[in-house]
């Protein structure tokens, strides 16, 4: 995989040492117009193949700049400070960006510092800036950032945060913007380290609120992750907000109703449903919503509703009224019991339009799932996009899996997290069975965890199926690419490989050690990229008859006919 954002004399080395020279490619292709080439990047689902397309011929490279860097996600600190300062050198390059991500982990301090004051004075030269995520451990520590940026961004309408130990001032920048249609924010575990017995004491909440409810009339997107930051005593302020455009609305374990309710009154974020119909996305909990809650729901309340997550019970109240629901993901992990295989697979079955999928399981003892996957697989046939988490105890193999998804013809992209079982192959081995097996894969993630490591919490809002590092404690992990040939076959598979290891050595896949209490940034990532042929050339002559492949196995079988026929006419003309 190419990482996102380098600069353009990085990006031609690379493509010279992977694609070989500009001059394989025809000439004809430099000379399109620029915007025939911009919508045939469209067709490219990999921002690795639009970086190798723009670098393919010396004239693409310009006129594919806005394919390229549309969306830059950089996810570590020397990432964000080697591309932010690239960015600053180059404005002919920031000036196509249109979303920018920033995550990392390290030392907040220094870090956000250097980071966010990088993006404060590259705010000029975002000129088609729309949406800017801060994905860190702590809130930037340059609040001029956002003043930068509500100042020189015209565009920007999404913006997100963290909060940590440190909290913004109640005059904060970021509490000023207006018309927003996107707001996120996380709450990260240093946060409830250090405000978890003063949360009725924030004086920023009370800004944040005040603008969103009465600055943002227009808000279509709203994602809070995490748990409440509120008294539990009243009801939330979300409760009461009515924004007419609101589509996608994400929610941790924030506490949004506590206040008793006499008969016949509705629950208020109940009501707060009612009010938005055009909910296209919703996700969920039990502390916003109480499963039984969901029967005083008008029938009809949410048409538009194609994509939900949340507990199995939540999505048992809403398959029958939403049949029409297309992407599910079951972010509270299910604990395998002998009718858990029946109850999850007659909730899907339900759901006829089903395409994409995630579920949790923890495994509290030795279990063979197989027949757990295939319930699952045969309740919905239409998958594209399946995300599996399995933790606690090794569950099954990936050959086993492997075979399972086989019946899934339209599935495109596939990701696995589970616990590594003791005979399991290695990771480039999994890879290789995966892809043999599924040939219409586009795209796959295998992740080992250890048994001690927790279920990633929280999931993202999203079922993910990019190859990006995982953003939980693991012990190795692959993303790969299935390369077809002239005829659409699978002919190769790229892989980036992920080790993370620790100053201490870790334990023998298997035996459970108290891991989850190191932080993510204790660890070291090291990372390989290879590339596999899938069905390598065969040998000359006589030597295939001693191949242990399919071809091997019919050239023995088509000898082995041959001579039993030469046999024949040699007894009946002999």
């Amino acid at each position: 995989m190419i990482h996102r954002g380098r600069s353009n004399t990085s990006l031609r080395a690379h493509l010279s040492c992977t694609n070989g020279p500009a001059t394989d490619i025809p000439r004809s292709l430099a000379t399109l117009p620029a915007d025939v080439l911009f919508e045939v990047s469209r067709y490219l689902d990999l921002k690795a193949d639009i970086l190798n397309f723009a670098l393919a011929g010396n004239g693409l490279l310009f006129s594919l700049l806005p394919a390229v860097y549309d969306d830059v996600c950089l996810d570590s600190l020397e990432q964000c400070e080697a591309t932010l300062a690239m960015l600053n050198r180059e404005p002919s390059i920031a000036r196509h960006i249109q979303t920018l991500t920033v995550r990392f982990s390290g030392s907040p301090h220094a870090g956000g510092i250097l980071i966010s004051d990088l993006l404060r004075t590259l705010a000029p030269k975002l000129d088609a800036l729309h949406t800017f995520i801060w994905d860190a451990e702590e809130i930037p520590q340059c609040d001029d950032m956002w003043l930068a940026l509500r100042m020189s961004c015209p565009r920007l309408h999404t913006i997100g945060t963290s909060y940590g130990a440190k909290l913004p001032d109640s005059r904060s920048t970021l509490f000023q913007f207006k018309n927003l249609r996107g707001f996120r924010l996380a709450l990260k575990p240093p946060f409830y380290d250090n405000h978890s017995d003063s949360l009725q004491e924030l004086p920023s909440e009370s800004r944040l609120w005040d603008m969103l409810i009465r600055r943002c009339p227009n808000l279509e997107e709203l994602h809070i992750s995490g748990a409440p930051f509120l008294p539990v005593s009243v009801v939330h302020p979300l409760c009461y907000a009515r924004w007419p455009r609101l589509r996608s609305l994400s929610l941790g374990d924030i506490v949004l109703d506590w206040q008793p309710r006499g008969g016949g009154v509705k629950p208020p974020f109940i009501a707060f449903l009612e009010a938005h119909p055009r909910l296209q996305m919703l996700r969920t909990s039990r502390a916003a919503l109480s499963p039984a809650l969901l029967t005083s729901l008008d029938h009809g309340a949410l048409p538009n509703l194609k994509r939900f997550a949340g507990s199995l019970e939540h999505l048992q109240g809403l398959a029958q009224i939403y049949p029409q629901i297309t992407s599910v993901a079951i972010d509270e992990p299910l604990v395998i019991r002998d009718t858990t295989p029946l109850l999850a697979a007659g909730v899907l079955q339900g759901l006829h339009c089903l395409t994409e999928l995630r579920v949790a399981f923890v495994f509290q003892a030795a279990y063979e799932c197989g027949r757990l996957v295939r319930s699952i697989v045969n309740a919905c046939p239409r998958l594209t996009k399946l995300e599996l988490i399995c933790a606690r105890r090794p569950s099954f193999t990936v050959d086993t899996l492997a075979k399972i998804i086989s019946a899934l013809p339209r599935l495109r992209h596939l990701r696995v997290t589970m616990v590594r079982a003791r005979n399991e192959q290695s990771l480039r081995e999994c890879a290789a069975v995966v892809a043999r097996s599924n040939p219409q894969l586009r795209t796959f993630c295998i992740t080992f965890i250890s048994p001690s490591h927790p279920l990633p919490n929280p999931l993202s809002a999203d079922i993910s199926v990019n190859g990006g590092e995982p953003g939980h404690p693991y012990l190795e992990s692959g993303n790969y690419v299935l390369r077809t040939d002239e005829y659409g076959l699978p002919s190769s598979v790229m892989g980036t490989e992920r080790r993370r290891l620790h100053s201490c050595s870790l334990p023998p896949f298997g035996i459970a050690m108290p891991l989850p209490t190191l932080p993510l940034n204790s660890y070291t990532t090291k990372k390989y990229r290879y590339r596999f042929d899938l069905h390598p050339k065969s040998k000359k002559g006589l030597s295939v008859l001693f191949e242990k492949s399919v071809a091997g196995e019919e050239m023995r079988v088509l000898v082995l006919m041959l001579s039993l026929g030469g046999a024949a006419l040699w007894v009946f003309f002999g």
